[in-house]
């Protein structure tokens, strides 16, 4: 995914930037890599209490293997590069119910245009934004029984540099292996881990490597921001650190709950946030990917008008992005952005 948060930079735009970020959370601090060690936590969100509400509503995601070591995917960066970004999140994938709802759906609310790829099992598409492949969407029937534990989901890839040994630290630190390492043709080698809290991710080698950072601002259509909620924070936060060798900046918020940061490459890739306190400390931990629109507004009417649901309404976040959570006619939640470039004292407007 586009990373518009950058964590230091010379040119004013990289400043502003990363001044936008960080008044999501007042009084950060940088923690040294070895600080944080506990590993029994992990989570999603990014905006607050109503937005982690709205992701538990019935569902912890089902997760199914959708291609066979036969089929060839189509790559994550074409024409390829070299690059390897680990902690990149470069990625996402939709298992749902009904391909050709999905993609009428994304296509209409966020202009991405699909194509349909052959595989051995199901039926699989490419979704493209501005010509690059931003999602891959899986066909997958839902079980007939235990609905509620399995609607469909939206799934952040994290770039690694070695899937096989993420994979065996993920264990070591209390992950769970999904599906083990496996050589996707055309895609890379992935694994999906569970975090020791239930937030389920993919572990990536691209084989096309890894899309760069730029400090192009994100348009509509592409994935703007990844966020976590956990019911323990610095946990979870210390798990992905081992993982991916993150930077992590953390603080405390107003109401006194420990937030951070999750950086790779002097950019912020993803928060860590709290579980709301209306939820139980054991909710499941669950990944939310955020796609930049033009009007989160009228994108939250034509969700509607499209068969889906809004399940929270557009506001602005603590940096004065507006945002809203809504969830696919199948029930796949995701949260749409409307993120502007912050002036910069002295810059024209």
């Amino acid at each position: 995914m586009p990373s518009p948060f950058p964590s230091s930079g010379a040119s004013p735009l990289l400043r502003s930037l990363r001044r936008a970020a960080l008044t999501v959370f007042p009084g950060l601090t940088v923690f040294p890599r070895t600080t944080l060690s506990g590993v029994s936590g992990a989570g999603t969100s990014l905006a607050g209490s109503a937005l982690a509400l709205a992701v538990f509503f019935g569902t912890s995601g089902a997760v199914v293997p959708y291609a066979r070591a036969a089929d060839t995917l189509p790559p994550i960066v074409s024409p390829p590069v070299s690059s390897v970004l680990p902690g990149k999140i470069v990625y996402a994938q939709l298992t749902t119910p009904d391909l050709a709802q999905a993609k009428t759906f994304y296509g209409s609310l966020l202009g991405w245009t699909f194509r349909d790829v052959r595989v051995s099992r199901g039926h699989y598409a490419q979704a493209m934004a501005g010509g690059h492949n931003v999602a891959g969407f899986v066909e997958q029937p839902l079980p007939s029984g235990d609905r509620p534990r399995h609607e469909p989901v939206w799934l952040p890839f994290i770039s690694t540099a070695d899937t096989d040994a993420l994979a065996r630290a993920a264990q070591g630190w209390g992950g769970k292996i999904l599906f083990s390492p496996k050589d996707i043709p055309g895609l890379g080698r992935e694994a999906i881990i569970a975090d020791p809290q239930g937030g389920i991710f993919v572990a990536i080698r691209s084989a096309s490597g890894d899309p760069a950072d730029t400090d192009t601002p994100t348009v509509q259509g592409e994935w703007i921001w990844s966020a976590l909620l956990t019911g323990i924070p610095a946990n979870a936060a210390g798990f992905y650190q081992k993982l991916f060798s993150y930077q992590v900046e953390g603080g405390q918020d107003e109401s006194g709950e420990s937030r951070y940061v999750l950086e790779s490459q002097n950019y912020d890739r993803a928060t860590v946030n709290p579980l709301p306190p209306r939820l139980p400390a054991s909710a499941p931990a669950r990944w939310m990917n955020f796609v930049q629109v033009d009007s989160v507004g009228a994108a939250a009417e034509k969700v509607s008008q499209l068969g889906g649901r809004v399940l929270v309404e557009p506001h602005l976040d603590r940096n004065d992005s507006m945002i809203a959570i809504v969830a696919d006619p199948a029930g796949a939640v995701f949260g749409i952005m409307e993120w502007h470039v912050p002036a910069v004292a002295g810059e024209a407007r």
